[in-house]
Parts: C-alpha cells; structure tokens; sequence
C-alpha cells in the first residue's frame, strides 16, 4: 500500500469545460438503490446525480438497483433474501449490456466475487465504488477494505491519508466531493428576502436520539427566539423527504450544515483525519439551493469555499447561533455569500464535473479539469 504519484496533468479548460471532447462514449453500468420502494421520494440521490452527470458526459447509462431486484426476487419482498437473486441478475445484465466501466454506490448485496466474475468479461471492464458514508463507521471502512480488492478506483466523500488504508497494486483511493445538479437544484435562496424562515436544517439520518450531537444548535437557536427555524428528523418532528423537502428548504435564508461527527452511539468526536472534508450530500443540496449554509470548521470546509464569502462557519453551536444572528440583521450580506456559494457549487462540483473525474481517475487518465477539490491518489 502507498501513494500513487499524481492523480494526473491538470490542463487548464477555462471558465466553461467542454464535455464533448473525450475519449468517446461509454457503455455505464451503474449499481446502486434506485430506491424504487420509496415511490419518488428520494430522487435527488447521490446515485441519481451520478448517473445523470455520466449520461450528460455523453455515455450510455444502464442502471442496477440492486436493493430493488433482490426484493421482487422474493415472494415476501426481503433484500436480504433476495441476494442471490440479485447476484445473478447483476451478471446477466453484465452479460447482455457489455460495459465498459461498472460504477457502484455501495451495493452491499452484490458480492466482491460477483464483481470480480463481471471484471473477466470480454473487454474487462473497469470497476470503481463511490461511498458517501463517513469512514469513522468501522462496518464502512471494512466494506470498502473488501471491496478494494477488485476494483480499479475507490472514491469517499472524506479526503485525506485517511484513504491510503484503500490502496493496493490495483486500486487507487481519492476524495470525490458530493455533486450539485441543476436539474434537481432549482432553487435561488439568495434572489429572495421573503421566506417564511430565517434558518432550515434536517437531519433525516439521525432519527430522534437525544445524544445526537447534531441537535445542539437548531435546538439552540429555536430556543433564542432571536431567530424563526425550520428543523426536522428529531424532537418529535418527522423528518421530510420529496419535492416537500425541496420546498421547505427553498422557504429559509440560510441553513445548518452539520454532520455526524461520531460512531453511533460515541460520546467522542471522530479523529480530525477521519472527519476531513467529510460532508452528506446535504451540502450539496443547500449550496445547490442558494441559501447561506452555515458549517463547522472540524471538516475544514474552509479549503473549498472561502469563510464570509462562499459559506459560513463556527465551532460551537453558540458560535453558530450568533453567525445566524449576525447575518439575520445584514440580508444583503446574507445574500450575498449565498449566491457565491452558490455558483461555485454549481460551476465547480457539478455532477457532469465529479462523473468525469472518477471516470478519468479510474481509467489513469489525465486530469481534464482544475478541479478545485484534492486529487492526491492513494
């Protein structure tokens, strides 16, 4: 295991990146939950943005939900007993769709050796796994350690030497951020003074566990009352999902973008390596959106967007409580860090941007970009 020496030649592609120059065409096979059971409601994915950046980058996308196939495998709808049937689902597609590059977004029901037999068919195609999960999750780490064995390139949302544990003679780890899509992120929080909420924040992962860290500061600042929130997913709100999500973002100023920053059930805060960058696709969804976001310096944020002027942050939630206060009584300034924020996210992590640069990492080939994000290979 070590570094791999340079994730490739940066060639400078000006203010607009032309996406129909390329090595060609490509047959895709993206594996991942498509979520089908959820009727709609979860349309905004990681998965779902992915595979639209590779269809937008002028490849043929064929996508595998696995979850899905494993339940309309089984008479009782179970994925986990449907894995089998999953499994061999996968190699038929594999078999009939002939791709060149197979991507997966955790995929945990279809077995390393599963992907292993899909890489000898003819052509060899390409593998690359993408985890959007946090790397302080023990069960994670192992996963990707597993999966590291047949693929090409591994790519997490958190950045770092934390990623050297991936490596090997065959598979090169990288930091790929969470993507903004326009098509999915309509909004333009910072074009209106109107919404009914100064703050917003959802924490629709954490459930309602009292000892979740990420309760402090909505929770702090509902109780000021110096400032009207928004919050869901804990204190006995439901979390919200859909375009009712969307919705209820759009109607706020400014947004918390607060992380899980420990294992379940922790009473300490991860290692500083293992939180580096690290971010949900929550990020992406309220820079996409054109709100203030407001984020905690521990992921140091700071080397991607620059502090008062693309996005906001704090150290503690009285920190963060006053940062909302102060920006709740400047909307000018409010609206016009968003709006920075904003259009960095759209024109630098776009979802046409991180598809080819895990297309170009997972084949070696040079970098196409200035991508504003590390690309130190592990």
């Amino acid at each position: 295991m070590g570094q791999y020496v340079d994730a490739g030649v940066h060639q400078d592609a000006g203010a607009a990146t032309d996406f129909s120059e390329g090595p060609g065409a490509m047959r895709v096979l993206f594996v991942g939950n498509a979520g089908e059971r959820h009727f709609g409601e979860r349309f905004y994915s990681v998965e779902q943005k992915l595979a639209n950046g590779f269809v937008r980058n002028g490849h043929l996308i064929h996508f595998f939900s696995d979850r899905d196939v494993a339940r309309s495998g089984t008479i009782f709808g179970s994925s986990r007993a449907g894995r089998g049937v999953a499994n061999r689902r996968f190699l038929q597609v594999a078999r009939n769709f002939r791709p060149e590059f197979i991507v997966f977004a955790h995929a945990s029901l279809i077995a390393s050796e599963t992907f292993a037999e899909a890489k000898r068919l003819p052509g060899g195609p390409r593998l690359a796994q993408v985890c959007v999960d946090p790397l302080f999750r023990r069960s994670n780490v192992e996963f990707l350690k597993s999966r590291a064995r047949v693929v090409d390139a591994t790519f997490v949302t958190t950045a770092g030497a934390v990623l050297a544990q991936f490596a090997s003679s065959t598979n090169v780890s990288s930091y790929a951020p969470n993507p903004v899509d326009a098509s999915i992120e309509t909004a333009r929080g910072f074009e209106r003074a109107n919404q009914a909420f100064d703050v917003f924040f959802a924490a629709n992962a954490a459930g309602d566990r009292p000892e979740d860290a990420r309760r402090a500061a909505p929770l702090l600042i509902a109780r000021s009352g110096a400032a009207s929130i928004d919050y869901r997913g804990f204190d006995g709100r439901p979390p919200v999902f859909g375009v009712e999500y969307f919705r209820r973002l759009a109607d706020a100023r400014m947004a918390l973008n607060i992380n899980s920053d420990r294992a379940e059930r922790a009473s300490v805060r991860a290692p500083a390596e293992e939180l580096y960058l690290y971010n949900s696709d929550r990020i992406s969804q309220i820079m996409g959106s054109g709100l203030l976001t407001l984020s905690f310096r521990v992921n140091q944020l700071m080397e991607l967007f620059e502090e008062d002027k693309e996005m906001v942050f704090a150290d503690t939630p009285e920190e963060m409580l006053e940062t909302a206060l102060r920006y709740k009584r400047d909307d000018a300034a409010r609206r016009r860090v968003a709006e920075a924020g904003w259009r960095k996210s759209h024109e630098e992590l776009n979802e046409r941007l991180v598809a080819r640069y895990i297309e170009e990492v997972a084949f070696r080939r040079p970098l196409s970009h200035p991508y504003i994000w590390p690309t130190k290979l592990w």
